[in-house]
């Protein structure tokens, strides 16, 4: 058994978010190998081998978020009106950034609410199986940047086996850059056997990651999500071009 763990990015999602993008990517999978000549029970049985798990750590921020918007938009009553709309869609994505920067250098309470969400998912996840597939979009790629290469209390434990670390949207190089580190020598943790970033180049956030890490072999991959900045970078999700990426990529291992 190999699992297909999906991890968010901003934003509040619900059990289901990645089941689009898992059955898409198993289907083309399946069509990889049948183009290799495969018979159909060899790939029912290779496909079945995948089991998509999801990570969900945006409830970490929730009461939080939900105090903020109360003292903002709700208890004084702010004029309606488009700007105030958009105001109030953007704030929480902002608060997580926010939140998730202090959280994860908050050294005094050493809390790190986030990384210690991911941290139990993973170990209640990986107890069946160690072997793993990571996708991470968004913000949710940096958090699994952090927590793979082991930068604080809560990491990777060295016996799970992280066949691939897959990003999708991801801003990894403007969060190392904006710590200093502009030009990395991290090389890959020994149990993490590849790094794959899918990006579009329309993505207002997506970043090319591979020149970056002087040390790593990143494949810096560009599909085609979306025309709009904001609409591409939320479209990973729904895309047949970053499925077939990744089942291509799955098909390789």
């Amino acid at each position: 058994m190999i699992n297909l763990i999906f991890i968010h990015g901003i934003n509040y999602q619900t059990t289901g978010y990645s089941n689009w993008l898992f059955k898409s990517i198993i289907d083309n999978y399946g069509k990889i190998l049948k183009s290799k000549g495969l018979n159909e029970n060899v790939i029912e049985q290779k496909k079945a081998q995948f089991v998509q798990k999801e990570i969900l750590w945006a409830d970490v921020t929730t009461d939080l978020t939900n105090r903020y918007l109360n003292l903002e938009y709700e208890l004084y009553g702010r004029k309606k009106g488009f700007w105030n709309w958009a105001s109030k869609k953007i704030d929480p994505l902002a608060l997580q950034i926010m939140y998730y920067i202090k959280d994860k250098g908050d050294k005094v309470s050493g809390e790190m609410g986030i990384l210690e969400k991911i941290d139990k998912s993973f170990k209640a996840i990986t107890q069946e199986s160690k072997d793993t597939i990571v996708i991470a979009h968004s913000l949710g790629s940096v958090i699994a940047f952090d927590y793979l290469f082991g930068f604080r209390k809560h990491s990777l434990l060295q016996d799970i086996n992280v066949l691939s670390f897959i990003t999708l949207g991801s801003p990894i190089p403007i969060f190392i850059s904006a710590m200093g580190h502009v030009e990395s020598e991290l090389t890959l943790p020994a149990n993490v056997k590849a790094w794959h970033n899918i990006y579009d180049n329309e993505d207002g956030i997506a970043r090319r990651c591979k020149p970056f890490f002087s040390k790593i072999d990143v494949k810096d991959t560009s599909v085609r999500t979306g025309f709009f900045p904001i609409s591409a970078h939320v479209k990973y999700w729904q895309n047949k071009q970053t499925a077939v990426r990744i089942a291509k990529i799955m098909s390789d291992i």
